[in-house]
């Protein structure tokens, strides 16, 4: 299920309009004095103007050769003119991404929000170091901030190994752990919770994915299908300009495609709390009530 944020974003860009890619022209390579890009693949003797107004993306240029708008498309030729010179002209056959949405101010923002709406299952270590209060939970992982995301607590060491009563209540802006403590800490508590898939990229915890290459655990579909919701949320005029001539899904068809796999991939039941309903004896004269 490892997937790149580029992936993502291509995936994207295919639900919510008109997208391509294409290599440059290897034969006939670019030049600078004319600021023409020669595609092959765009030749065509109908006269079809396929990309004029679309976003030109070059995922391995600077950031300010990164993005054009198409000014003008020859389709005899296969020649695009961009909005604006670039510092470097594409070389012969590199690869480049045409979108309806601007790569960085819309596509990437979309993206983005719609991983907001992903959840990976997880199962973490908490360090029981408070006794009194509750365990702050949201302390140790900032992405831990609501009681729906536990879906289940177990005592351990080196892994979890029986189930503990417990709630949780949420204290400014912290959500906090309680029920599962006798008169002795134990040693481990695990928490299997509901993850936000921006909160792991590249194998660790991260603030969220910022680069073409950084990898994310999450399915694509799941993904892509929440980031087309968030495009119609955000950019309503520029995703209902690529559906009015029933090409692209419309916004109902996008928020059924998400609930869909949603229920295939995202959290199917949202516990607040669980408990015991008979006093339990932990060993070594400890007892504990669980919540009723």
């Amino acid at each position: 299920m490892s997937i790149t944020l580029a992936q993502l974003e291509r995936e994207t860009a295919r639900r919510v309009g008109p997208y391509a890619e294409h290599q440059t022209d290897r034969q006939l390579p670019s030049t600078a004095s004319f600021n023409w890009v020669n595609f092959p693949q765009l030749r065509s003797d109908m006269g079809i103007d396929l990309v004029t107004n679309l976003w030109l993306l070059r995922r391995g240029a600077s950031a300010a050769d990164r993005q054009r708008l198409v000014s003008t498309y020859d389709s005899d030729t296969g020649r695009v003119l961009p909005e604006r010179p670039w510092s470097v002209v594409p070389p012969a056959g590199e690869t480049c991404e045409f979108h309806h949405l601007n790569p960085e101010q819309e596509l990437r923002v979309a993206v983005l929000a719609g991983l907001r709406r992903c959840f990976l299952p997880d199962n973490v270590r908490a360090d029981p170091t408070q006794l009194f209060g509750g365990l702050d939970l949201t302390a140790q992982f900032p992405w831990l901030t609501d009681p729906w995301q536990i879906a289940r607590v177990r005592y351990g060491w080196l892994s979890p190994f029986g189930d503990a009563p417990w709630d949780s209540y949420t204290r400014m802006g912290h959500l906090i752990l309680i029920g599962m403590f006798g008169n002795f800490l134990p040693m481990s508590v695990w928490v299997e919770a509901w993850r936000p898939a921006w909160s792991w990229v590249n194998g660790d915890e991260s603030d969220g994915p910022t680069s073409d290459d950084d990898v994310l655990e999450v399915d694509l579909d799941y993904a892509a299908s929440a980031a087309h919701i968030e495009a119609w949320h955000r950019f309503p005029a520029r995703l209902q300009a690529a559906a009015a001539g029933g090409l692209q899904a419309t916004q109902t068809m996008a928020a059924q495609e998400f609930e869909r796999m949603a229920g295939i991939f995202g959290p199917s039941q949202r516990p607040v709390s669980i408990g015991f309903r008979e006093v339990v004896r932990l060993g070594s004269g400890g007892w504990i009530n669980g919540p009723w």
